[in-house]
Order: structure tokens, then sequence, then C-alpha cells
């Protein structure tokens, strides 16, 4: 990403916010037609603006716990397609301001394993730094790219600002909860759980042959709530029910989270041919924007898209994703 930076509080990643300039030079006009990058929200300390767009641009939390490197292209590609959305009846434009990303100043750094988590660790930090006045104001963060590591300092600073713990609902082929063993994108939420900032975790659509016993184990012992993505082949309709069911069963407030890995086909961090569909993560946040509970970030990461292409699928598809968050919230 271009442009300079407002500001750097971490010594391998640097903070910057998007000027109008940059926004509206991504924008393909056209007569007759109005884009929404053309009518953001200037400032999102503005009564009418609720979600504020903060990309993510690193994948070393995914390539610290053996994934794919990309993840640090997903907001890039995310951008363009987003911006060139219709601003029409059925999105306002004002609710949204793009903030700007969160870039890694030195991503191509060669680093051990222990090195890479360290770097997550420093990550984690700003993340929380960059979030925490987003939530005290009451707006809603829309997370976009990087990797699944960047959870975790989300639901620290969402706990932090509540004063209390919260829930978080994933929909993931991953429960993410593996050992404390250095920061990185899968073990945001067993950090979580360990640290108490996680009251409950649920965690749908889970893939029978990623997750090992191990995982499983904790699971149960952590009284984490999940589901099976077999058990969505054998009976489709049943992921309509789950998601119909967890959003009656608490009035908390909730962090939302979607792995793109649970995308088939979707260039990712952790890519599967099996999966669920575009459509089924469009009506999972539309599910969760929809209800009576209080949410308070989204969270998209682990889209990696490595070559034009790839970057155009990862692009629209988060487009399309951040539209229904924006469209259906309450």
């Amino acid at each position: 990403m271009s442009g300079k930076d407002s500001m750097k509080e971490a010594e391998h990643f640097a903070f910057r916010t998007m000027a109008q300039e940059e926004v509206g030079g991504l924008v393909t006009r056209r007569d007759g037609e109005t884009k929404l990058g053309e009518l953001l929200g200037t400032d999102w300390r503005d009564e009418e603006c609720r979600y504020v767009l903060l990309g993510i641009c690193e994948d070393i939390g995914p390539r610290a716990n053996n994934g794919l490197a990309g993840a640090r292209n997903g907001f890039e590609a995310f951008l363009p397609a987003f911006v060139n959305m219709q601003a029409n009846r059925f999105i306002d434009p004002a609710s949204v301001h793009l903030l700007g990303c969160i870039d890694h100043l030195d991503p191509d750094e060669e680093l051990n394993v222990a090195g890479m988590r360290e770097r997550v660790a420093e990550l984690d930090g700003l993340v929380q730094r960059v979030v925490t006045p987003i939530l005290e104001a009451g707006k809603i963060p829309i997370l976009v790219g990087g990797g699944h590591n960047n959870a975790y300092p989300l639901i620290k600073a969402a706990s932090a600002v509540l004063g209390e713990a919260i829930d978080v609902v994933n929909l993931d082929p991953h429960a993410d909860c593996r050992p404390l063993e250095g920061r990185h994108s899968g073990n945001s939420f067993s950090y979580g759980l360990a640290e108490g900032i996680i009251r409950n975790y649920t965690v749908l659509g889970l893939h029978r042959a990623r997750n090992n016993e191990a995982m499983l184990k904790y699971l149960d012992a952590n009284q984490v709530h999940y589901t099976f993505f077999e058990d969505y082949l054998m009976e489709p309709r049943s992921f309509h029910h789950h998601l119909d069911q967890f959003v009656e069963s608490s009035s908390s407030p909730l962090g939302v989270e979607l792995d793109l890995d649970v995308i088939r086909h979707m260039p990712s961090s952790a890519f599967s041919p099996s999966g669920m569909a575009i459509e089924d993560g469009r009506v999972y946040l539309r599910k969760m924007m929809g209800s009576e509970r209080r949410i308070l970030y989204v969270h998209l990461p682990e889209a990696a898209p490595n070559t034009p292409s790839q970057g155009r699928i990862v692009g629209k598809a988060l487009a399309y994703l951040v539209h229904d968050v924006i469209s259906t919230g309450k």
C-alpha cells in the first residue's frame, strides 16, 4: 500500500490513515452512477458513522503457524472492489469510514519460527492500540485482511473497553486453539480463553480432518460449543438452524469472526477445495448483524491472494461480505 505513515507505534509495523484522494483514485467513474468510494464518511467520529474499516497487511501470523503467505495482500485486493460498489438505497455511505491500514514494514525479513512469533506479539500491541479508541467511541471496527492472529488483540481491546469477558463466534474450519507456544494465527482463541477475556467461544463449520484430537479434547474441556461442516453436508438446512439457535441463545455482546479458509476454493492461508460457499458466509454475517445482539467488531482474515486472478476473487468476495455487514447491521 502506498502513502505516508501517519503513526508508527511499533518497530516492524505501522498504522497509517488513508486520505480521501487515495480512495478516490481507486474509483472508476461512470455517468449516472455514484460509487461508495465517492461518498464514504470523512470522519469516524461523526455521529452518522457506525462502522470503521481497517486493513491489516501482514501474513507473518499465518506463516508463524506454517500457513501459506499472501494474507498481506487481502486488503489491497478488497479496496478497489469495495469502493466501486454502487452507492444506492441499500447502503448508507456515511455510516462507514475507511480509516486506513496496518502495514508490515519488512514482510520479507528472514526469521525462524520463534522470531516470527515475536513479531506477531509486537503486532498484537499495535492492533489493540488502533482499535481501542474506535471501540471506546461505540463504533464497530471491521478488520479486513491479515491472519487470524489479529483476533486476539481485537478480543483483548473489546474486553478491556467493555470491562468484562466477551462472547466470540467464529465460522472456521479450524478451532484456532493451539497451544500457548508463542503467538501465531492458530492460537488467538486459546490465548483469549486462558486470559479470561473470552466468556463463551463458539466455532461453527469445523472440518473433522483438520482438527487434531488434542484440539477436540481442549474444546470439550473448555466448554467450547462447536459444529462440524460434515454435518452440514448431510443436513444442509441445519446450518441455518444452528445460526438461528445461536443468535437467540444470548443477548451478550459479541465479536464476529469469519475466516476465509472456510470458503471452498478461496485463495487463503489454508486453501481447501471442500468447504462452504461464499453464500453461506454471507448468510452467517447477515444473521449475526441482523440479530438483537450488540456486535462489538467484525473480523475477516486469512484471504491470501498471490496472483491478479486470485486478487479479483478475494477482492469481490471480501467486498460482498463487508457490504452484507454494513447493509444489514442494526
